[in-house]
């Protein structure tokens, strides 16, 4: 990792206005970013890189809009479940663990492992901090013992003497962005024509709003709670003008 790659919190709230997404180390959002650009969309988006031990930070203290990060590998990282609960999370994709072998280890002669496979014939590192993983990949390359990261963190840190090998029955690593709750009607709809993107709305369908159940239950109802209280404003103040047209209004349960 170069220093230009080190991870740098955001020291300071995002500008009023700006449109500031973070991701953590191994994560690669690049091309979506690109393609909000190309589109010359607003308002004009700031990466970020974030360290894994700050993403909820960054989000909590507003220096990020909404982060990509990766769960269940960190100690006392939520589920994707237990993230909804207090945030908006889109899941995205799952990694492979892989495991950093120096190119003399005699298990490089397999083209995969299995866990026990990997703790039979070595001892591998102490489980990884993400943040802390080029030194980890350097003690593997100096014959230490071999460490276990997620695919895109070790191809980050690829060097001439390790090789990777896949662990075919390690669990994936959920790859999520998440958003805090909660934003204002422009700050969420920014989010959310950036989640079109992500899933990979074409800009030639006149929406950057996800397809139907890409967004989150939570922020689907917020938009409805929003969108039923300005329709029921509209009818009290034009008493006497019918109904609302057929499918021009928020239909609410009866209580």
């Amino acid at each position: 990792m170069t220093a230009a790659d080190t991870p740098t919190p955001p020291s300071e709230p995002a500008e009023p206005g700006a449109f500031t997404v973070g991701y953590v180390p191994g994560v690669m959002p690049g091309k979506w970013f690109g393609r909000w650009r190309e589109r010359r969309m607003r308002p004009e988006l700031r990466d970020v890189l974030v360290p894994v031990a700050e993403w909820r930070s960054a989000l909590d203290d507003a220096a990020v809009t909404a982060c990509f990060v990766r769960l269940g590998w960190a100690p006392g990282d939520p589920s994707l479940e237990d993230l909804r609960v207090t945030h908006n999370a889109v899941h995205l994709y799952d990694e492979l663990q892989v495991a950093v072998l120096s190119t003399d280890d005699l298990l490089t002669v397999l083209d995969s492992l299995t866990l026990a496979q990997l703790t039979e014939e070595s001892t591998p590192q102490a489980h990884a901090d993400i943040d802390d993983a080029a030194m980890a990949v350097e003690l593997a390359a100096a014959g230490v013992g071999p460490v276990v990261l997620p695919m895109s963190v070790a191809r980050l840190h690829a060097r001439k003497d390790v090789t990777l090998r896949e662990l075919t029955d390690a669990p994936t690593v959920p790859v999520v962005l998440v958003w805090p709750r909660g934003l204002d009607d422009e700050g969420e709809d920014t989010v959310q024509r950036f989640v079109g993107i992500v899933r990979g709305r074409k800009e030639s369908s006149g929406r950057e709003t996800p397809r139907d159940g890409d967004r989150t239950k939570d922020g689907a109802r917020d938009r409805d709670r929003r969108a039923a209280s300005s329709a029921g404003k509209r009818s009290a103040a034009k008493p006497g003008r019918g109904r609302p047209s057929r499918g021009g209004g928020v239909r609410r349960k009866r209580s």
